[in-house]
Protein backbone atom coordinates (compact mmCIF):
# COMPACT_ATOMS: atom_id res chain seq x y z
CA UNK A 1 0.00 0.00 0.00
CA UNK A 2 1.20 3.54 -0.63
CA UNK A 3 0.32 7.06 -1.73
CA UNK A 4 0.24 7.19 -5.53
CA UNK A 5 -0.01 10.30 -7.70
CA UNK A 6 -0.96 9.47 -11.28
CA UNK A 7 -0.31 12.26 -13.79
CA UNK A 8 -1.39 14.94 -11.32
CA UNK A 9 -1.59 18.61 -12.27
CA UNK A 10 -2.90 21.67 -10.47
CA UNK A 11 -3.67 25.15 -11.78
CA UNK A 12 -4.31 28.13 -9.53
CA UNK A 13 -7.26 30.35 -10.51
CA UNK A 14 -8.02 28.62 -13.84
CA UNK A 15 -9.83 30.51 -16.58
CA UNK A 16 -8.89 33.88 -15.11
CA UNK A 17 -6.19 36.42 -16.02
CA UNK A 18 -4.28 35.13 -12.97
CA UNK A 19 -4.18 31.49 -14.07
CA UNK A 20 -0.93 29.77 -13.10
CA UNK A 21 0.14 26.16 -13.46
CA UNK A 22 1.60 25.13 -10.09
CA UNK A 23 2.40 21.46 -10.72
CA UNK A 24 2.13 19.20 -13.77
CA UNK A 25 2.98 15.69 -14.94
CA UNK A 26 3.45 14.44 -11.36
CA UNK A 27 3.84 10.66 -11.16
CA UNK A 28 5.05 9.55 -7.74
CA UNK A 29 4.71 6.78 -5.19
CA UNK A 30 5.37 7.18 -1.46
CA UNK A 31 5.66 3.84 0.27
CA UNK A 32 5.16 2.94 3.94
CA UNK A 33 8.38 3.23 5.93
CA UNK A 34 10.07 5.65 3.52
CA UNK A 35 11.70 8.93 4.52
CA UNK A 36 11.26 11.13 1.45
CA UNK A 37 12.75 14.60 1.13
CA UNK A 38 11.20 17.07 -1.30
CA UNK A 39 13.41 20.00 -2.20
CA UNK A 40 13.28 22.91 -4.62
CA UNK A 41 13.59 26.66 -4.79
CA UNK A 42 10.73 28.98 -3.81
CA UNK A 43 7.89 28.59 -6.30
CA UNK A 44 9.00 25.18 -7.54
CA UNK A 45 5.70 23.57 -6.52
CA UNK A 46 6.81 21.50 -3.54
CA UNK A 47 4.28 22.88 -1.03
CA UNK A 48 1.46 22.69 -3.57
CA UNK A 49 2.41 19.08 -4.25
CA UNK A 50 2.21 17.92 -0.63
CA UNK A 51 -1.11 19.69 -0.03
CA UNK A 52 -2.57 17.18 -2.48
CA UNK A 53 -1.47 14.19 -0.41
CA UNK A 54 -4.33 14.43 2.08
CA UNK A 55 -6.86 16.21 -0.08
CA UNK A 56 -6.31 19.80 1.06
CA UNK A 57 -6.06 20.62 -2.63
CA UNK A 58 -7.86 18.69 -5.34
CA UNK A 59 -5.96 18.20 -8.59
CA UNK A 60 -7.07 19.94 -11.74
CA UNK A 61 -6.35 16.62 -13.44
CA UNK A 62 -4.98 13.24 -12.44
CA UNK A 63 -5.71 10.84 -9.58
CA UNK A 64 -4.34 10.52 -6.04
CA UNK A 65 -4.84 7.32 -4.08
CA UNK A 66 -3.95 6.50 -0.48
CA UNK A 67 -3.67 2.75 0.07
CA UNK A 68 -5.74 2.16 -3.05
CA UNK A 69 -8.52 4.67 -2.30
CA UNK A 70 -9.12 7.74 -4.48
CA UNK A 71 -9.11 10.48 -1.82
CA UNK A 72 -10.94 13.01 -3.98
CA UNK A 73 -14.11 10.97 -4.29
CA UNK A 74 -16.96 11.70 -1.89
CA UNK A 75 -17.11 8.52 0.17
CA UNK A 76 -16.53 7.24 3.69
CA UNK A 77 -13.52 5.29 2.39
CA UNK A 78 -11.98 8.49 1.05
CA UNK A 79 -12.47 10.24 4.40
CA UNK A 80 -10.79 7.34 6.22
CA UNK A 81 -7.92 7.31 3.72
CA UNK A 82 -7.29 11.03 4.22
CA UNK A 83 -7.00 10.47 7.97
CA UNK A 84 -3.99 8.26 7.33
CA UNK A 85 -2.05 11.33 6.15
CA UNK A 86 -1.03 13.86 8.81
CA UNK A 87 0.10 17.33 7.75
CA UNK A 88 2.33 19.74 9.69
CA UNK A 89 2.39 23.15 8.01
CA UNK A 90 5.09 25.82 7.96
CA UNK A 91 5.06 27.80 11.22
CA UNK A 92 2.88 25.08 12.71
CA UNK A 93 2.78 26.89 16.07
CA UNK A 94 0.27 29.28 14.48
CA UNK A 95 -2.17 26.34 14.61
CA UNK A 96 -2.07 26.26 18.43
CA UNK A 97 -5.13 27.67 20.17
CA UNK A 98 -6.03 25.73 23.33
CA UNK A 99 -5.27 26.88 26.89
CA UNK A 100 -2.95 23.97 27.71
CA UNK A 101 -0.47 21.82 25.82
CA UNK A 102 -2.53 18.75 26.73
CA UNK A 103 -5.77 20.12 25.29
CA UNK A 104 -4.08 21.27 22.11
CA UNK A 105 -2.59 17.84 21.41
CA UNK A 106 -5.83 16.12 22.45
CA UNK A 107 -8.02 18.24 20.14
CA UNK A 108 -7.67 15.99 17.09
CA UNK A 109 -8.23 12.64 18.82
CA UNK A 110 -11.23 14.06 20.71
CA UNK A 111 -12.73 15.22 17.42
CA UNK A 112 -12.54 11.62 16.23
CA UNK A 113 -14.70 10.59 19.19
CA UNK A 114 -11.98 8.57 20.88
CA UNK A 115 -12.45 7.51 24.52
CA UNK A 116 -10.75 9.96 26.92
CA UNK A 117 -8.50 7.27 28.44
CA UNK A 118 -7.14 6.48 24.97
CA UNK A 119 -6.84 10.20 24.23
CA UNK A 120 -4.62 10.60 27.29
CA UNK A 121 -2.42 7.68 26.23
CA UNK A 122 -2.08 9.15 22.75
CA UNK A 123 -1.17 12.57 24.15
CA UNK A 124 1.45 11.06 26.45
CA UNK A 125 2.93 9.00 23.64
CA UNK A 126 2.98 11.93 21.20
CA UNK A 127 4.67 14.19 23.75
CA UNK A 128 7.26 11.49 24.41
CA UNK A 129 7.97 11.17 20.68
CA UNK A 130 8.68 14.90 20.35
CA UNK A 131 10.75 15.11 23.53
CA UNK A 132 8.31 16.99 25.78
CA UNK A 133 7.98 15.60 29.31
CA UNK A 134 4.30 15.02 30.08
CA UNK A 135 4.43 16.08 33.74
CA UNK A 136 6.45 19.20 32.95
CA UNK A 137 4.56 20.51 29.92
CA UNK A 138 1.04 19.06 29.72
CA UNK A 139 -0.63 21.71 31.92
CA UNK A 140 1.37 24.67 30.64
CA UNK A 141 0.08 27.19 28.13
CA UNK A 142 1.59 26.49 24.71
CA UNK A 143 2.00 30.24 24.26
CA UNK A 144 4.52 30.43 27.11
CA UNK A 145 6.91 27.99 25.45
CA UNK A 146 9.92 28.64 23.24
CA UNK A 147 9.47 28.63 19.47
CA UNK A 148 10.99 25.18 19.15
CA UNK A 149 8.81 23.78 21.94
CA UNK A 150 5.67 25.28 20.37
CA UNK A 151 6.62 23.67 17.06
CA UNK A 152 6.98 20.32 18.81
CA UNK A 153 3.54 20.69 20.42
CA UNK A 154 2.04 21.26 16.97
CA UNK A 155 3.82 18.19 15.60
CA UNK A 156 2.64 16.15 18.60
CA UNK A 157 -0.94 17.18 17.81
CA UNK A 158 -0.62 15.53 14.40
CA UNK A 159 1.21 12.47 15.75
CA UNK A 160 -1.62 11.93 18.27
CA UNK A 161 -3.92 11.24 15.31
CA UNK A 162 -1.80 8.14 14.57
CA UNK A 163 -1.18 8.89 10.88
CA UNK A 164 0.51 6.32 8.69
CA UNK A 165 2.10 9.06 6.57
CA UNK A 166 3.49 12.25 8.13
CA UNK A 167 3.97 15.31 5.90
CA UNK A 168 6.20 18.09 7.26
CA UNK A 169 6.32 21.34 5.28
CA UNK A 170 9.46 23.28 6.28
CA UNK A 171 9.24 22.18 9.95
CA UNK A 172 12.35 24.15 10.94
CA UNK A 173 11.31 27.46 9.32
CA UNK A 174 12.08 30.44 11.56
CA UNK A 175 13.84 28.44 14.28
CA UNK A 176 17.33 29.16 15.59
CA UNK A 177 20.04 26.51 14.95
CA UNK A 178 19.43 24.81 18.30
CA UNK A 179 15.69 24.64 17.65
CA UNK A 180 16.31 23.29 14.13
CA UNK A 181 18.59 20.55 15.39
CA UNK A 182 16.12 19.53 18.10
CA UNK A 183 13.20 19.33 15.67
CA UNK A 184 15.12 17.21 13.17
CA UNK A 185 16.47 14.94 15.89
CA UNK A 186 12.93 14.28 17.11
CA UNK A 187 11.69 13.63 13.57
CA UNK A 188 14.52 11.16 12.98
CA UNK A 189 13.83 9.39 16.28
CA UNK A 190 10.10 9.20 15.51
CA UNK A 191 10.86 7.67 12.10
CA UNK A 192 13.28 5.14 13.60
CA UNK A 193 10.91 4.18 16.43
CA UNK A 194 7.65 3.83 14.48
CA UNK A 195 8.49 3.19 10.84
CA UNK A 196 5.93 5.84 9.88
CA UNK A 197 6.40 7.18 6.36
CA UNK A 198 7.79 10.73 6.50
CA UNK A 199 7.72 13.33 3.74
CA UNK A 200 9.92 16.32 4.55
CA UNK A 201 9.62 19.48 2.45
CA UNK A 202 12.61 21.81 2.66
CA UNK A 203 14.67 24.29 0.70
CA UNK A 204 17.75 23.27 2.73
CA UNK A 205 19.77 20.56 1.01
CA UNK A 206 21.78 19.76 4.16
CA UNK A 207 18.62 18.83 6.06
CA UNK A 208 17.26 16.62 3.30
CA UNK A 209 20.62 14.94 2.68
CA UNK A 210 21.06 13.99 6.34
CA UNK A 211 17.57 12.61 6.88
CA UNK A 212 15.99 11.33 3.69
CA UNK A 213 16.43 7.91 2.13
CA UNK A 214 14.93 9.21 -1.11
CA UNK A 215 14.96 12.71 -2.53
CA UNK A 216 12.59 14.40 -4.96
CA UNK A 217 13.79 17.61 -6.61
CA UNK A 218 11.07 19.93 -7.90
CA UNK A 219 11.63 22.48 -10.66
CA UNK A 220 9.03 24.60 -12.43
CA UNK A 221 6.19 22.48 -11.09
CA UNK A 222 7.62 19.15 -12.23
CA UNK A 223 9.70 16.35 -10.72
CA UNK A 224 13.21 17.02 -11.99
CA UNK A 225 15.03 14.28 -10.05
CA UNK A 226 13.88 11.33 -7.95
CA UNK A 227 16.27 8.92 -6.25
CA UNK A 228 18.73 8.24 -3.45
CA UNK A 229 20.51 11.44 -2.33
CA UNK A 230 24.00 10.04 -2.87
CA UNK A 231 23.18 8.92 -6.41
CA UNK A 232 21.69 12.31 -7.26
CA UNK A 233 24.68 14.20 -5.82
CA UNK A 234 27.11 11.92 -7.65
CA UNK A 235 25.49 11.97 -11.08
CA UNK A 236 23.19 14.99 -11.41
CA UNK A 237 24.88 18.12 -10.10
CA UNK A 238 24.20 20.10 -13.28
CA UNK A 239 20.53 19.21 -13.14
CA UNK A 240 20.44 20.20 -9.46
CA UNK A 241 21.89 23.60 -10.29
CA UNK A 242 19.36 24.13 -13.06
CA UNK A 243 16.66 23.50 -10.43
CA UNK A 244 18.14 26.24 -8.24
CA UNK A 245 19.70 23.94 -5.63
CA UNK A 246 23.10 22.33 -5.17
CA UNK A 247 24.86 19.54 -3.32
CA UNK A 248 25.38 19.98 0.46
CA UNK A 249 28.31 22.18 1.48
CA UNK A 250 30.04 19.27 3.22
CA UNK A 251 29.79 17.14 0.07
CA UNK A 252 31.27 19.94 -2.03
CA UNK A 253 34.08 20.34 0.53
CA UNK A 254 34.92 16.62 0.38
CA UNK A 255 35.06 16.78 -3.41
CA UNK A 256 37.54 19.63 -3.22
CA UNK A 257 39.65 17.62 -0.77
CA UNK A 258 39.62 14.66 -3.14
CA UNK A 259 40.74 16.90 -5.99
CA UNK A 260 43.79 17.89 -3.92
CA UNK A 261 44.80 14.23 -3.73
CA UNK A 262 43.36 13.17 -0.37
CA UNK A 263 41.82 9.70 -0.64
CA UNK A 264 38.28 10.33 0.62
CA UNK A 265 34.78 9.52 -0.61
CA UNK A 266 33.18 12.48 -2.36
CA UNK A 267 29.55 11.59 -1.66
CA UNK A 268 29.62 12.11 2.11
CA UNK A 269 26.52 13.84 3.49
CA UNK A 270 27.27 14.76 7.12
CA UNK A 271 29.99 16.57 9.05
CA UNK A 272 30.38 13.55 11.34
CA UNK A 273 31.04 11.19 8.42
CA UNK A 274 33.39 13.73 6.84
CA UNK A 275 35.42 14.02 10.05
CA UNK A 276 35.85 10.25 10.25
CA UNK A 277 36.80 10.02 6.57
CA UNK A 278 39.41 12.78 6.84
CA UNK A 279 41.00 11.27 9.96
CA UNK A 280 41.16 7.85 8.27
CA UNK A 281 42.66 9.31 5.08
CA UNK A 282 45.30 11.29 6.97
CA UNK A 283 46.29 8.22 9.00
CA UNK A 284 46.63 6.16 5.84
CA UNK A 285 49.00 8.77 4.45
CA UNK A 286 51.13 8.36 7.54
Amino acid sequence: MSIILDNVAYTYMPDTPYERIAIKNINLEIKPGEFVGIIGHTGSGKSTLVQHLNGLLQPTSGVITVDGVDINKKSSQAREAKRKVGMVFQYAEHQLFEETVYDDIAFGPRNLGIDEDLVERRVQQAMEFVGLDFDTFSKRSPFNLSGGQMRRVAIAGVIALNPEYLILDEPSAGLDPKGRDEIFQQIQELFNATGIAVVLVSHNMEDVAKLATRMIVMNKGEVSLNGAPREIFRNSRDKLKSAGVDIPNITAFMRRLKETGLSVDDDILTVESATEAIITAVRRRG
